[in-house]
């Protein structure tokens, strides 16, 4: 389990012969080109013809299901979608029309219901009638102005006046159409837009061959993109990029066969390799929530997927708490098994056995104490984690020490994956007196969180040890004495560290709080429930109902929240960090059909 090395590439053939070349690459599979993103005109075009494509899926009815007997090749993609983009153009323009006609019928409202073409006649005899709307108050100061009020709407005032230009008042500008024409036209406009989403429903039915030609489409412009990188000098052309170590015979292989020529090299500290990471198979289940949050270890960083995904299950389970939706979530993902990658199943399932498992062990089941007592669930329960504790047991000491437990171990065993990956550097033995620190904040939270009656005897002089050890390992990088007195002067920054890797170290309380405020939600709403089914009979239980699954469909929807605020976090920010990691990394992609 680890990423695996690369060795950088350089391949150089005749520039005749590049397309030929980069074909037989594409077929091989095995090298990540390292791209430089230049451009060329044929790329220009694929591009205007990939975005041609995409339109359409915002055009056409999402809720018409495509025909996937329909295939289609790139020519017969681009030919539907012109016709697509056509239509929607055409919808578009429709709608745009509409939207005026249906503007100008609201202004006529106020002025009643006449055809504006007979005011153009008056105009053409002579009869300059103009249209004003203002308030009363300034009709009421009009001198000298021959008018008549067509309608009054509050302190508004519609008038119509022969030839008289009036800047105190808002003129109204007739529209075309009056209010018959435009309703006339209007129900015009939405039978030719009926028409056309007919028409656009119809050819939703042809999608799949727009998903046809959009494949094809984009494996043009991965082609086109990395013909465009590689660089010319002369008759020769040629490109950089990553082959997996174990590929590397493979790919000079086919070097020399093909007669390119081909240069293998170990990548240099300036170069940046992508990562390849290679998991047992009950690992790889982990991956998912790796491309869902966009994170990858850098290619000189540790890989940590298995330790990952053992403790995100078991920080999952804690935060969820309750065996009941962890029951919810298994049903749900067997309902999309068919139809999900199984990674994603795997992982959820894994998810959702561990949070019965939790759920089980502490006696939660929605929030409810009914449900285990007195029944074979009961015996599942240990009692130092029982949500629904027996007199006498303090359950939020034990679960809080678990907490403290489950992030010491963690820590710990970052700042030992981190020690061993710096060996024999002196600097590993920073990692050392890192954790002569984090045993004594733990005996630290014993006191002050915990409420431990004294420090345990060691706290101050693991913490004092550790201390020094930082101090004189830290920056060493060579020179030893020299490194010792950059550490001594950066002495007050890591009293800082000491604090934060405290404040690291009390983060893991978090999946206490959150676990037992999902159980104190599930909780109340139980007994808001129980108290309207006892006090209002039939319509009481049918409203405990809802509120019950409202309740606790809402519950779940925070669970599942809390899992990437916090489950997350302690293990890429708390954990990563410990270990050194950065997530600097990006995936390898090889260049393949």
């Amino acid at each position: 389990m680890a990423i695996v090395k690369m060795k950088k590439v350089s391949l150089v053939v005749l520039d005749r012969e590049r397309e030929e070349a980069l074909e037989k690459l594409r077929d091989l599979g095995l090298v990540h080109i390292e791209r430089i993103f230049a451009g060329s005109d044929k790329l220009s075009e694929l591009n205007e013809k990939k975005a041609l494509l995409e339109r359409c899926s915002f055009i056409l009815p999402p809720n018409v299901p495509g025909d996937k007997n329909k295939k289609g090749d790139l020519a017969a993609a681009e030919k539907l979608a012109g016709k697509i983009v056509a239509l929607g153009d055409k919808l578009k323009a429709l709608g745009d029309e509409k939207e005026k006609v249906s503007k100008d019928l609201k202004s006529l409202e106020p002025w009643g219901n006449f055809n504006p073409a007979d005011v153009d006649f008056l105009s053409g005899k002579g009869i300059e009638l103009k249209f004003y709307e203002l308030s009363k108050d300034k009709l009421a100061e009009l001198s000298d102005v021959d008018y008549f009020v067509v309608n009054t709407i509050k302190n508004r005032v519609f008038i119509v006046a022969t030839g008289a230009k009036m800047p105190e008042a808002d003129e109204f500008h007739l529209p075309a159409l009056g209010i018959d024409g435009c309703t006339a036209k209007i129900a015009e406009l939405d039978k030719e837009i009926a028409g056309v989403q007919k028409e656009l429903a119809k050819l939703a039915e042809d999608k799949n061959v727009l998903a046809e030609g959009l494949k094809v489409l984009e494996k043009e412009i991965e082609f086109e993109s990395v013909s465009a990188d590689m660089q010319v000098e002369d008759s020769l052309a040629y490109i950089d990029g990553y082959v997996p170590v174990d590929k590397a015979d493979e790919l000079k292989a086919a070097a020399a066969k093909e007669h390119w020529a081909l240069l293998v090299r170990d990548p240099d500290d300036e170069d940046a390799p992508p990562s390849l990471i290679r998991t047992p198979k009950w690992v790889e289940r982990i991956q998912p929530l790796f491309k869902f949050l966009d994170i990858t270890p850098g290619y000189r960083e540790a890989d940590i997927s298995m330790w990952f995904l053992i403790f995100f299950t078991l920080y999952v389970a804690m935060i969820v708490g309750d065996a009941g939706y962890g029951a919810i979530f298994f049903i749900l993902t067997l309902l999309i098994c068919k139809k999900a990658p199984k990674p994603v199943v795997t992982l959820l399932m894994t998810l959702s056995i561990g949070t019965v498992v939790w759920g089980a062990l502490t006696g939660t089941w929605f929030g409810s104490e009914t449900i285990v007592k007195n029944t074979f669930l009961g015996k599942l329960v240990i009692p130092q984690f029982a949500s629904f504790a027996e007199e006498g047991v303090n359950t939020n000491y034990y679960i809080q020490n678990f907490c403290f437990y489950i992030g010491i171990t963690q820590l710990l065993l970052g700042l030992v994956i981190s020690f061993v990956r710096k060996l024999p550097s002196l600097a590993a033995w920073t990692d050392v007196g890192w954790m002569f620190v984090v045993v004594a904040s733990y005996f630290v939270a014993q006191k002050f969180v915990l409420g431990a009656p004294a420090f345990n005897p060691v706290t101050w002089p693991l913490a004092a040890a550790g201390f020094v050890i930082v101090c004189l390992c830290s920056e060493q990088n060579g020179n030893i004495l020299k490194g010792v007195l950059m550490g001594l002067a950066w002495s007050p920054m890591k009293v800082l560290d000491t604090v934060s890797m405290f404040a690291n170290l009390v983060s893991y309380i978090r999946l206490f709080a959150v676990g037992l405020a999902t159980v104190a939600v599930a909780t109340s709403f139980n007994a808001m429930a129980a108290g309207m089914a006892e006090s209002m009979g039939v319509a009481g239980i049918i409203i405990g109902a809802v509120i019950l699954f409202v309740a606790h469909a809402f519950n779940m929807v925070l669970a599942l929240l809390s899992i990437i605020v916090h489950g997350v976090r302690l293990n890429t920010l708390e954990f990563g960090g410990r270990v050194g990691l950065e997530w600097s990394g990006y995936r390898y992609a090889p260049f393949k059909n």
